[in-house]
């Protein structure tokens, strides 16, 4: 099956009716579906993130399947929290990024703020599909400005766990985000890699 990304900037430049196409949306998960339908425009409005809506052919109509979010975002690990990591994994992060004046510890990073799959047409991508497109634009944001890992802030449930860990992503066990969700991290040269 072939997919078709569209920045959401480019169809708000074209007076677009975004209405119409995120009706078609339905996720089961209720941030996921939220952030879609009353975020993702105003964040782009302010450059907080931007959003890429995955499009596909179904009967031979366009449909909206997907969409991810992501921003240039560090990671920021407070001196307290990364006393509680385990020693490899301190001393693998070491290597990726520095101590801030705070003695917090920084690591440049994307962050991939939302994957949401359109589960009224969910047979037609997979969430794999979403995060391997996702990929290509995280190549294209390495090319421009670097960084060393993709970073996602993820609640704590057994199927995103093991999805995120089929597709390569590492959970830093102990850790909880200041929303209380789990951190999963990859290296951006993996996704390179890949996407390769």
């Amino acid at each position: 099956m072939s997919y078709s990304v569209i920045q959401l900037k480019e169809l708000m430049n074209q007076d677009y009716d975004l209405n119409k196409v995120f009706s078609t949306f339905s996720s089961i998960n209720g941030d996921v579906e939220n952030f879609l339908l009353n975020k993702a425009v105003q964040f782009e409005k302010l450059d907080l993130s931007r959003t890429y809506l995955v499009f596909t052919s179904y009967k031979g109509k366009s449909v909206l399947a997907g969409y991810y979010s992501i921003t240039n975002k560090p990671l920021i690990i407070s001196k307290r929290n990364f006393s509680k990591l385990s020693s490899s994994l301190r001393k693998k992060l070491l290597g990726m990024g520095q101590k801030t004046e705070r003695e917090n510890y920084e690591i440049k990073s994307i962050l991939v703020g939302q994957i949401g799959k359109n589960f009224n047409h969910k047979e037609l991508i997979s969430g794999t599909d979403i995060l391997k497109l996702s990929y290509i634009t995280i190549n294209q944001i390495y090319q421009l400005i670097g960084g060393r890992i993709v970073y996602l802030e993820v609640d704590d449930d057994n199927h995103l766990r093991k999805f995120y860990n089929k597709n390569g992503f590492r959970e830093v066990e102990g850790y909880r985000t200041p929303n209380n969700q789990c951190l999963y991290i990859k290296k951006i040269s993996d996704i390179v890699s890949e996407d390769a």
